[in-house]
């Protein structure tokens, strides 16, 4: 291929590539906007649904707890609707955590893997900063769904006994790494092809203008580490909210 032509080529797939790249992350943060507004609905309008059903409720029992025949059914009702508020609080927190958004990246991730191994009887090995202050929102949500998405990964097929995170800023930008004493993967071509998790992964790193890395040995583990450069990491944080405006 001559020389001019290949460097076209190679122009035009890079410039596709950026286009890519930009769509993906377009669509991600038009999803997560989408899931934050949604987390809001449901916390307004069940909350001012259950609520007043519970409070209700409870000047019912104090009047008629007692009488054999209402007070089994009114302690059923109870039970029913603060099964229905802890569903509100699960949902709401899947679409968006609060903790994020109130208290930052590092709360929210140590609140996820520490609950997450809770749930799993894993051991959970967090190493983060507090000094590390906020990022900006684009960037916070990023990076938690992708320790989301390879914790969930983890719990569902590692077979591990711990995971370890941590999340570190460099002089050239922010580390994320997370890793566990799994079983590891068999075949990790086959999984770089195929997985859509850790094709979700790569994909939020490359709109950040990030790195990701995989690496497993079957046996000995998985690790991931992601990378996203100090321009990111300390982007401006107005500018990314307008970008979401």
């Amino acid at each position: 291929m001559p020389e001019s032509i290949a460097a076209r080529v190679e122009t035009e797939v890079t410039r596709r590539t950026q286009e890519l790249a930009s769509l993906v992350e377009f669509l991600q943060m038009t999803v997560e906007r989408e899931k934050a507004a949604l987390a809001r609905e449901l916390h307004d309008e069940l909350g001012g649904i259950l609520t007043p059903a519970k409070m209700d409720l409870a000047w019912l029992q104090g009047r008629l707890g007692e009488h054999p025949e209402f007070g089994e059914r009114m302690r059923r009702i109870a039970a029913l609707i603060d099964q229905g508020i802890d569903l509100k609080r699960r949902l709401i927190e899947d679409l968006r955590p609060s903790l994020l958004d109130h208290l930052g990246l590092v709360s929210a991730l140590r609140w996820f893997v520490e609950e997450s191994c809770k749930s799993a009887s894993l051991e959970a090995h967090v190493h983060v900063s507090d000094a590390l202050g906020r990022l900006p929102p684009d960037l916070e949500i990023t990076l938690f769904r992708l320790v989301q998405e390879g914790v969930s990964n983890i719990v569902r097929h590692a077979h591990a006994k711990r995971i370890d995170l941590t999340l570190e800023r460099t002089a050239r930008g922010l580390r994320v790494t997370l890793s566990d004493d799994g079983v590891g993967i068999a075949d990790l071509e086959a999984a770089r092809r195929l997985s859509h998790g850790l094709a979700s992964m790569r994909q939020r790193m490359r709109s950040m203008q990030g790195t990701f890395e995989l690496k497993s040995l079957a046996g000995e583990g998985t690790r991931i580490e992601v990378f996203v450069p100090l321009a990111a990491a300390a982007g401006d944080t107005r500018a990314q909210s307008a970008r979401g405006s």
